[in-house]
């Protein structure tokens, strides 16, 4: 009984530190990109960040664990995963796109401004 007290305390210390090790992460994209991207609402579950991106503009490399991405306006994406080759993606605005994890930098390409809410699943 001991024992199993035991392995479930460390399984639950084990939880804990996995789902807050995000919280001290330098590649957190409202860490190096917090220019462009504004936290609106964060709970135990979730994260939604509010991301602005003008013309030209590129962000430096960042992670986001899997979430969706929301496109509210037109724009041209040069995506750069992170040990790929660079690729051009058109964003369309009322559209949509799931992503797993990923560690990548992104620059609009294009000549209108990008707006996206980014929600990132914490589980």
């Amino acid at each position: 009984m001991r024992r199993m007290f035991l392995l479930g305390a460390l399984g639950l210390g084990l939880f804990f530190i996995l789902a807050h090790a995000n919280q001290d992460d330098a590649l957190d994209p409202l860490k190096v990109a917090g220019d462009t991207h504004k936290l609106a609402l964060e709970n135990k579950f979730i994260r939604v960040m509010d991301v602005n991106l003008p013309p030209g503009k590129v962000e430096p490399m960042h992670r986001h664990p899997h979430g969706l991405s929301i496109y509210f306006n037109d724009w041209d994406a040069k995506v750069t995963i992170e040990g790929q080759q660079p690729q051009t993606r058109h964003r369309q605005a009322g559209t949509f796109a799931w992503s797993e994890a990923v560690v990548h930098t992104v620059q609009n390409v294009g000549k209108t401004d990008a707006h996206i809410l980014r929600v990132e699943l914490k589980f």
